[in-house]
């Protein structure tokens, strides 16, 4: 049986920004317009709100974000180059539909630098950053159990995020997002097939825990074990869809 799976919006707001009209300074308000509609497809991958094999057209970023259309193919370029989103014959673009491999080795990639990133965290996490990271695990938890999963989604990869950053890493936090904004679509198969909120206890609070007591390689097990329990899921999605 193929999974049916609905698309969310795109979450940023109208940028009420507009260049039909020539004025001094346009080449850089372009540049900087086109970076915002960069970063907002790109937080709409890593999030799980584009779909495996969904088609994005200009027309409908643009209506979507509020912008002219020369930005959003600008931006979709770019994220084509970066190899996530994937130009076709045609030349439509549509969100990467992964195979089993190429989805296992993404996630053992993921499994490599997370683990690093959760352990460098370890020595920076002050009690008031877990703290933070903490109440955004609780409002995830909140937001499954309300039914709200693209909430859901983002808020636990702002979770993962928080820690990371602790790893005064930032190279190695870049290419985290890189592979999070390849692997984010599929999402989505972790909650059609398990709901990961309700694993006692939650990896998230094994990292919490690990992080409280500096424990770095307790820390980079509990990640290890988040991506890994989550990964499974998208493996039989995988599987299912491949039938």
């Amino acid at each position: 049986m193929k999974l049916k799976l609905s698309a969310t919006p795109l979450s940023m707001p109208p940028d009420p920004l507009s260049f039909d009209d020539a004025v001094p300074g346009e080449r850089i308000a372009h540049s900087s317009l086109s970076s915002k509609v960069y970063q907002s497809l790109r937080a709409s991958l890593a999030n799980g709100e584009l779909l495996p094999g969904q088609k994005l057209t200009g027309r409908m970023v643009s209506e979507r974000l509020g912008v002219s259309q020369t930005p959003v193919r600008e931006a979709m370029l770019q994220l084509v180059a970066e190899r996530a989103l994937t130009m076709n014959l045609n030349r439509s673009v549509t969100v990467p539909v992964l195979s089993k491999a190429q989805f296992i080795e993404l996630r053992d990639i993921r499994v490599a630098l997370e683990r690093l990133a959760s352990r460098c965290a370890a020595p920076h996490a002050s009690p008031a950053a877990i703290d933070a990271a903490e109440a955004l695990h609780r409002r995830m938890i909140a937001a499954k159990r309300a039914g709200d999963y693209p909430a859901t989604m983002r808020l636990n990869r702002e979770v993962h995020f928080a820690v990371y950053q602790l790893s005064e890493r930032p190279e190695l936090v870049a290419l985290i997002e890189s592979l999070w904004i390849r692997t984010g679509p599929y999402l989505n198969l972790i909650y059609h097939h398990v709901d990961p909120t309700t694993i006692e206890p939650h990896p998230h609070e094994r990292l919490f825990e690990a992080l409280r007591a500096g424990d770095p390689e307790a820390c980079a097990a509990a990640t290890e074990r988040d991506i890994i329990d989550g990964g499974r899921a998208i493996l039989v999605g995988l599987e299912e869809t491949a039938r």
